[in-house]
Formats: structure tokens, C-alpha cells, sequence
């Protein structure tokens, strides 16, 4: 995935580049453009814990299928718990809160915020691979396997959740610094 906040900048039209001219706007566009490449990154987020999601699903399916009653009500949770923070993160707040907000996230939070972004893309793509294990496991009927890959998916979303609910606090203006 090519850097969102180098194609936000290429994808300036006149007006935009009109309003870095402006005495005043200028530091107001380039946030204004960071908040667009943090909106595109966290519906890029939101879209790959869907497709987590169903590939949960399909692993709940075989549970079902086989009747391994023990598993059912775990993928159950593990279905719903990414569910949850693909919600939370499709609808969770902007990087930057406007003009004259009372509290405003600068150029400098925001790129801290897109580094914990990569850190949340990476982890994504880490559980991407554990869930596709995981079903692999379930086709091969290897129970320990399985019961490792339970855990895992579900230490990852705790991981992801965390990062994102830290970022979120940052976001807030309720860490200390």
C-alpha cells in the first residue's frame, strides 16, 4: 500500500493548492490533508478486519459442521469481538478536530497517529495469516493446532484492540503527556 498521505498531497486540486497560498490556511491544509490520509488508512483498517471477520466466520462454519461443540461458542466470541473493533474503528473520530477547536492535533500527533496506524496494518495482516492457519487446522481435523490458533486470534485482537484504544486516547487528548 503506497504512503495515503503522499497520494492525498498528489491528489490536490487547484482550490486546494490555491488555499496553501493563503496566508493563514496553509498549516490548515496540510491537516485538513492529513485527516482525509487518517480517514482512508483507518476505512483501509476497518475493510481488512471485515475480511478477518469472514474468514472467521467460515472457521465457525466447520466448528459447526464437525459438531466440536468446545469451539462453538470460542469462534462465536472471536466473530463477534472483530466485528466490534471493525465498528470502532469504521466510526471512530477524526485526526483532527478543526480550526478553532479547543483542542487541535498538530502535523507532528498526526504522523505518530499514522505510525501506529502501520503498526495496526501490520497487525491486521498478522492475524490475516492466524486466521488462515486456523482454518487449515479445522480442515485437517488437528485439534491442538486449532486450539493454538484460538488463542492466538484472540491474543491478537486483545494486541489490536489495545493499540487502537491508546491511539484513541491520544486522539481524545486524554493521554498525559
Amino acid at each position: 500500500m503506497s504512503d495515503l498521505r503522499r497520494r492525498v498531497v498528489e491528489d490536490r486540486g487547484l482550490i486546494k493548492e490555491i488555499e496553501l497560498l493563503i496566508p493563514g490556511f496553509h498549516g490548515y491544509r496540510e491537516r485538513e490533508d492529513l485527516r482525509v490520509a487518517d480517514s482512508l488508512l483507518r476505512e483501509q483498517l476497518a475493510s481488512s478486519l471485515g475480511s478477518i471477520r469472514k474468514g472467521l466466520e467460515r472457521c465457525r462454519e466447520i466448528v459447526v459442521r464437525k459438531k466440536e461443540l468446545d469451539l462453538i461458542e470460542e469462534t462465536g466470541i472471536l466473530v463477534r469481538r472483530c466485528s466490534a473493533i471493525e465498528e470502532r474503528i469504521r466510526h471512530a473520530e477524526q485526526g483532527y478536530t478543526g480550526i478553532s477547536a479547543d483542542f487541535r492535533i498538530e502535523q507532528v500527533e498526526l504522523n505518530q497517529l499514522y505510525e501506529w496506524d502501520l503498526s495496526l496494518l501490520k497487525g491486521v495482516s498478522w492475524m490475516r495469516d492466524t486466521v488462515a492457519n486456523l482454518k487449515t487446522s479445522l480442515d485437517s481435523g488437528d485439534s491442538k493446532a486449532v486450539h493454538r490458533g484460538v488463542k492466538a486470534v484472540s491474543k491478537g485482537l486483545d494486541d489490536f484492540d489495545e493499540l487502537f484504544e491508546r491511539r484513541r486516547v491520544m486522539i481524545a487528548g486524554l493521554e498525559a503527556f
